[in-house]
């Protein structure tokens, strides 16, 4: 077995914890010990090593049999791809040749399913094979003679958020090196933690925190990301019956919960040590507004970590140590004499490093503060993209984020690519789209602000609205950009909710929403 198979085996047959996973038509919980998944890991890694070589592509709601699949997999010595369902309104058909298409073009030969995924993907011809996962992972008598080497580890999805998505290729000991790091630094005791997760196994942090509860052997509750998304304020419910020790969620999670907050009632949030915010950026004032409103069940404010990673790490690169809480660096613009705020994300985990390697840019806006772009190397980097070379073990790898060091840790600030130059400044669109997201009637997360090329050059402000003053919103917008951010925006295009371009876990794609401005305005 590989490195992280040999650790997942020794943690699930040593730990007397469970895996507990929502049942949604049930409306129940369901307990499972870590010794029963690992037996359904050993009942799929025996199907699987009946199968021609190749990584194993899973999709599906998370499940114990899924779960165990995702184990049998690394135990039969298998990469694994995990890719998300269908959308709602989606077509059936064409989300079931677009995901076997995606599958067998990075090397998946056979692909595990459950539920009403299943009948959709084996309706079509493909040359992957396309299993059962409920059927496959029935805990039994298998002894499977598992490969006593094996290199498969993660073929991870990328943002894709500036640019066309690539395929992170991650070995078992990147990915082991990086969970571990993460338990060692939030100082993780197995015999006491309690996770508890809705993000989607097939997102980078998803699949982290459930190696986190494996890993350590902790108790860990999972739900659908559907279930979530359905009634955001469920996760509140689920964290106070499951007296939950550890959770992690996207920003927007966070501010949805602290701006509606005063409708929460009868929880219990005082267990809850780390409450990790990651995969977007951060909005200081909003998750301040959840730490403000959950106090009153309890919850500690040294719980949040707003924290940093990225997929080619396999997942963190940094995070406060529990405890430490939200802390953020105040910069006063002296163009405008607004304040912004930039969360400090903590320090790197073990076994990562980071600096910032100057870039050309001198006028940030950043009064004191030495900004260049974040570089990373250490035991969780990927061994390179699929299809291109491999990375030299111990180079610098350049995440495309602009950032710079404060007291307590990294400060990510931007990306270089989405930077906007506007009469020689660089603006953070960070910055402008948290303004114009305070305006009624734009939806929060579904503003994108662009900088226009060529002879017409601006800012322009794309967002996702719904309200009966159109007008009214678009001059309350330019106003508030006008004022907190020094720029008067050159035009603000408002749209119907979803229609902007998003990746797979949800970031806008500026981008492509700038190419598509571009487009129709000439």
């Amino acid at each position: 077995m590989n490195a992280l198979a040999e650790a997942l085996t020794r943690s699930l047959t040593a730990s007397t914890r469970h895996l507990v996973v929502l049942n949604t038509e049930r409306a129940e919980w369901t307990r499972h010990p870590w010794t029963e998944v690992h037996a359904r890991g050993l009942a799929v890694a025996d199907r699987l090593l009946e199968q021609p070589d190749g990584a194993v592509g899973l999709v599906g709601e998370p499940t114990v049999e899924f779960v165990a699949g995702i184990h049998g997999s690394w135990l039969a010595g298998r990469a694994i791809s995990i890719l998300p369902g269908p959308v709602r309104g989606a077509d059936i058909d064409q989300w079931a040749q677009s995901t076997l298409s995606r599958f067998t073009g990075i090397g998946v030969t056979t692909v595990l399913s459950h539920g009403a995924t299943l009948a959709p993907l084996r309706e079509h011809p493909t040359a992957a094979a396309v299993l059962d996962v409920t059927a496959l992972a029935q805990p039994g008598s298998a002894t499977p003679d598992l490969p006593a080497t094996a290199t498969g580890g993660v073929l991870q999805g990328t943002a894709g958020s500036t640019g066309t998505p690539r395929t992170a290729v991650l070995s078992p000991e990147a990915v082991l090196a990086n969970i571990t790091g993460l338990l060692q630094h939030t100082r993780v005791d197995g015999a006491t933690e309690v996770g508890l997760s809705w993000l989607p196994l097939y997102h980078d942090m998803g699949l982290s925190f459930l190696l986190s509860g494996a890993l350590s052997g902790s108790d860990m509750w999972l739900a659908p990301t559907s279930a979530f998304a359905a009634s955001p304020f469920r996760w509140l419910n689920w964290l106070s019956e499951a007296r939950a020790t550890m959770t992690a969620a996207p920003n927007f999670a966070y501010n949805v919960l602290g701006k509606y907050g005063r409708r929460v009632s009868g929880i219990d949030l005082s267990a809850l040590r780390f409450a990790l915010n990651g995969g977007e950026p951060i909005d200081c004032d909003g998750f301040a507004a959840f730490l403000t409103e959950m106090a009153r069940f309890g919850l500690d404010s040294g719980a949040a970590s707003p924290s940093y990673g990225l997929a080619e790490t396999t997942c963190a690169v940094t995070t406060p140590i529990p405890g430490e809480g939200l802390r953020y660096d105040e910069i006063l613009d002296p163009a405008t004499g607004s304040a912004r705020k930039h969360a400090v994300l903590g320090a790197p985990i073990p076994g990562m490093e980071l600096r910032l390697a100057p870039v050309e840019q001198e006028q940030f806006g950043l009064p004191g503060r030495e900004v260049g772009q974040v570089e990373i190397r250490g035991a969780s980097m990927m061994s390179g993209y699929l299809g291109q070379d491999p990375l030299t073990p111990g180079t610098w790898f350049p995440t495309g984020d602009l950032g710079y060091l404060s007291d307590g840790g990294l400060v990510v600030c931007g990306r270089v690519k989405e930077l906007i130059t506007v009469a020689g400044r660089n603006i953070f669109p960070t910055e402008v789209e948290a303004v114009a997201a305070q305006v009624r009637g734009v939806r929060e997360g579904a503003v994108a602000a662009v900088g226009a090329d060529g002879l017409r050059q601006g800012l322009i402000i794309t967002a996702e609205f719904r309200g009966p003053d159109e007008a009214g919103a678009r001059g309350e917008l330019v106003q508030r950009v006008a004022s907190e951010c020094g720029i008067v925006p050159a035009d603000v295009v408002f749209v119907a909710p979803g229609t902007l371009p998003r990746t797979s876990s949800g970031k806008l794609r500026r981008l492509q929403v700038k190419q598509e401005l571009e487009q129709a305005r000439s």
